[in-house]
């Protein structure tokens, strides 16, 4: 019995002697950071998506597209508005680099907010109750987040 690559393991879809993803997840050594990837970008392009994406590609540039994918949605999620060329026309690649780091290490990206054309540092969100127990020396954030008893949230600036 052939056991699934990683990338097939994550979307939990049965792997192939002709599978698309193993190849594009040769350059990465981790097994848990290829799960990880192959996740991250399933659910930025949406499974099918994905595998559309990657089935177009041939052999020969399968890992260079994978990679470009993987750019292209950190990209966009560090700065929405323009994603990975945006980042390197303004001279900010450093932030598209440090968002698929992010990803190939399981932790957070820093996503910014867009307004009047312009990025900034995404805004600080601060639950209610975290400020009531002391939880946070500042309160920097411009909203709070009040859970009630029901489990609804509020915002309030």
């Amino acid at each position: 019995m052939r056991s699934s690559c990683n990338g097939c393991r994550a979307l939990r879809r049965g792997c192939s002697e002709n599978c698309i993803i193993k190849p594009c997840l040769e350059w990465i050594r981790c097994p848990e950071t290829q799960g990880r990837v192959t996740l991250f970008l399933a659910k930025f392009y949406g499974r099918t998506g994905l595998l559309n994406l990657l089935a177009n590609a041939t052999n020969k540039n399968s890992i260079a597209v994978f990679k470009s994918l993987l750019y292209e949605a950190s990209g966009r999620l560090a700065n929405p508005t323009h994603g990975a060329l945006g980042l390197l026309l303004t001279g900010e690649w450093s932030r598209c680099e440090a968002a698929v780091e992010a990803v190939l290490t399981g932790s957070n990206i820093n996503v910014v907010t867009v307004v009047d054309g312009q990025t900034s540092p995404c805004t600080r969100i601060v639950l209610k109750s975290d400020l009531e127990n002391g939880n946070m020396k500042t309160a920097e954030a411009s909203s709070v987040i009040e859970t009630e008893p029901n489990g609804i949230a509020e915002t309030h600036s």
